[in-house]
Formats: C-alpha cells, structure tokens, sequence
C-alpha cells in the first residue's frame, strides 16, 4: 500500500488560509538567492495579524521600504518561499528549492462546503455550465453556513 500523498498547495490555497485566519501572523522564510538556494534568508517577510502588506523582517525589525501586497507577494515571489508558517508553527513547506509546496497540516488547506461551491459556482458561471448541488447531509449544511456567516463577516 502506497503512502498517504502530501496535497500540493497553490497560491489560492495559500491566499484562502491566509483570508480564513486573518488573526493570525504568518511568515514565509524565502531561499537566499546568494546559497544556489539552499539556505533560508536572513530576512523573512512576514504578514502581521489583521495586515494585507507583507515587511520584509530582519531579526523582529522591519526592514525600510521593503513591503510588499498580499496578491503581488504571492504572484512574484512564490517559487522562492521555502514554508509558511502561521503563528511560528510550519503549516506547509517544500522539500528543496523548485519542489512543490506541500501541506503540513491539511485541514487547514482543505476548503470547506462553502469555499467549494463558491469556486464550483464561479467556474460555472465561467464556463456557463448549471451546477446541480446533490441533497446535503446535515455537516454539510453546517459547513455551508459556517462559510456564509465567515464570508460575511469580511
């Protein structure tokens, strides 16, 4: 029997746990250009609790000048974050320079009932297709309104 498959994490997952934990600090050490990328950087940009601009931090200091925004950090630098880590704690990371992000803890990763069907109904209205939603059990439903109240809530 084969091992469990690590999920592959993508800008938009990262973007989703960052927008559903939006108390908390994360940080994504970069691989340092100047190692042939085999070490971690100095500096660590690093996304405050409740912020949408990334600082450059040099040993708990922000570094002058050196912000960057959420959506323009992920397009321009994701090939380079070596993890990300929520409130210290790794929650995704890649095995070497050029890997793929794997998730450390999935559940965070996974979208719920609500995030599904959203990105289902925006591919459908893209495609034109009609989504046909099947009888929901009760945790489903739960989850669905547990989105909606948290999309709110933004």
């Amino acid at each position: 029997m084969k091992g469990h498959q690590k999920m592959i994490i993508t800008t938009l997952d990262a973007l989703r746990v960052i927008q559903n934990n939006t108390q908390a600090t994360f940080t994504f050490p970069l691989y340092d250009v100047l190692s042939g990328n085999t070490k971690i950087a100095p500096k660590i940009p690093t996304l405050a609790a409740g912020s949408e601009t990334f600082w450059l931090m040099d040993q708990g200091v922000a570094v002058p000048k050196s912000h960057y925004d959420l959506v323009g950090f992920m397009r321009d630098l994701w090939d380079d974050v070596a993890a990300i880590k929520m409130n210290g704690k790794a929650i995704a990371q890649r095995a070497a320079y050029g890997s793929p992000m794997l998730a450390l803890d999935e559940t965070l990763f996974k979208p719920d009932a609500y995030d599904a069907l959203i990105e289902a109904d925006i591919v459908g209205e893209k495609t034109g297709r009609e989504i046909v939603v099947g009888d929901l059990t009760e945790e489903a439903a739960a989850s669905l309104m547990r989105g909606f109240i948290r999309s709110q809530e933004k």
